[in-house]
């Protein structure tokens, strides 16, 4: 999935320009027999299936923490998977008792700040040293 995004999906995902995944980034997205990370693939079948969209969370060394991400290929999005799959990762954090998610964006990604209001996410306190184009969103749970 990640290869076929276009560059400005790329850079709202990772928060940096890049054609492709970097090692550091394949090993972080295959990472998913650790404890502390969720993912939910949404995919479709034509002739083979195929991924067109991921939500993920990692945890703090607490487990009650978490940072998510959400990225839905070029062709699914504004039809509402981006929700879909938001929906089901925030469910799946209550059930595991988180207390708070919160993300990542860049100041101009009007649809993560679209889906952060839906969900009540509220702007949170940048961390030192953050570039200033991006913000932080946090969600008590």
């Amino acid at each position: 999935m990640f290869s076929a995004l276009s560059d400005d999906t790329m850079f709202r995902r990772f928060l940096r320009s890049q054609k492709n995944l970097t090692r550091e980034d394949a090993e972080e997205m295959l990472r998913l027999d650790d404890a502390d990370v969720t993912s939910l693939v949404a995919t479709v079948k034509d002739h083979e299936e195929q991924a067109v969209g991921e939500a993920r969370y990692v945890t703090d060394s607490t487990g009650r923490i978490a940072e998510a991400a959400v990225v839905v290929s070029d062709e699914w999005q504004n039809r509402g998977l981006g929700s879909a799959l938001f929906t089901d990762l925030v469910a799946e954090a209550k059930r595991k008792g988180l207390s708070r998610i919160f993300a990542y964006f860049d100041v101009e990604n009007k649809s993560i700040i679209h889906l952060g209001q839906k969900f009540g996410f509220g702007l949170a306190s940048k961390d030192r040293g953050t570039d200033y184009s991006v913000m932080k969103a946090e969600i008590i749970l």
